[in-house]
């Protein structure tokens, strides 16, 4: 017996493929809707139209409180297909806060500060001339191991005045061209020079490592930060320039949701938009703390991050570049 055409599960994700441009975000997303959907019928919504942004919030709480008390960044992983199949921004709905103190990966502090184990093979690879070319490349541009691991001679590029390390399939499997800042263009030229067009920057030795590349990557995200701010304070007549540039950049990754969403387009469009606005971005809670302990800075440039976020961390969003690289 074939599957019912109108069943919730098939809707929901029929809805929610539009707005998905990769097929491994896709297949995730629908694993989730299935989840969803599970749990929707056995809780009586048992059409699309049923699923309001009370009934997301619902499973929010369900998801929170009821079988694993899921972490932070985990809720808002299930909620996100949910949401775009509902048409329910994810503002909208009330749930935990992905702050540093959850994060994990390649940290040496915890949220208070206070050293966590060491990685003392990588610690020790990180002096080894073996990687000494990772080493410097992974400082110039902050990229993510699986991303460094495809590179290729041609992917050092020119684009007018500036110089970028293309990742063919970066986050969503989109092709992304990582802005190097001019000091380290020629330690980047250096690492590049002398290989094939079709050939790996780096080898399986030169990648089999236990280097916190990670760490690096934050590093980066913090080195490109002061980068901008700076030229921001001394340049104020670059502000407009630069927003334009990524506003552009935020209209060709997201057309495809603009013929198939426009109303969700145009939402997040605006916000985009407003992220980088004058406003200083201000740390709070459990982020505040963390950066008080650190001794880190607790006030940005919203400009500043978001140049940050969109040439050289390709995240397009503040709070994900300040939780996981600013305060890390």
């Amino acid at each position: 017996m074939g599957r019912k055409s109108n069943s919730l599960q098939h809707e929901l994700i029929k809805r929610m493929l539009p707005q998905i441009e990769n097929n491994l975000t896709g297949t995730a997303y629908k694993k989730h809707i299935k989840k969803f959907a599970s749990w929707a019928r056995k809780n009586g919504y048992r059409k699309p139209e049923d699923i309001t942004k009370e009934v997301v919030q619902e499973y929010e709480e369900y998801l929170e409180n009821k079988p694993k008390k899921y972490a932070a960044a985990t809720i808002h992983t299930y909620l996100a297909p949910v949401c775009a199949a509902a048409g329910v921004h994810m503002e909208e709905i009330k749930k935990p806060r992905r702050t540093a103190g959850n994060i994990s990966r390649g940290r040496d502090y915890d949220a208070t500060g206070k050293k966590v184990a060491k990685n003392k093979q990588g610690k020790r690879q990180e002096c080894d001339q073996k990687f000494a070319r990772l080493m410097t490349l992974q400082k110039a541009i902050g990229v993510r191991r699986a991303e460094l691991g495809k590179l290729v001679g041609a992917d050092l590029v020119r684009r007018g005045n500036g110089w970028f390390v293309r990742i063919r399939r970066g986050k969503g499997g989109k092709e992304q061209l990582q802005f190097i800042l001019p000091k380290d263009v020629p330690a980047v030229k250096a690492v590049f020079e002398g290989i094939a067009a079709d050939q790996k920057v780096f080898s399986r030795e030169e990648m089999a490592n236990k280097i916190n590349l990670h760490a690096m990557r934050a590093e980066h995200g913090k080195d490109c930060y002061h980068h901008y701010a700076s030229y921001i304070e001394n340049y104020p007549e670059v502000v407009e320039k630069l927003r334009s540039e990524l506003l552009r950049r935020w209209d060709k990754g997201h057309a495809q949701l603009k013929s198939s969403n426009p109303k969700a387009w145009e939402s997040q469009r605006k916000k985009f938009i407003g992220d980088m606005d004058d406003r200083p971005y201000l740390l709070r809670g459990e982020n505040l703390r963390k950066a008080e302990a650190l001794g880190l800075p607790t006030e940005y440039n919203r400009l500043a991050l978001m140049c940050v976020s969109v040439f050289h961390l390709s995240h397009w969003r503040l709070d994900v570049t300040v939780v996981n690289y600013m305060i890390q």
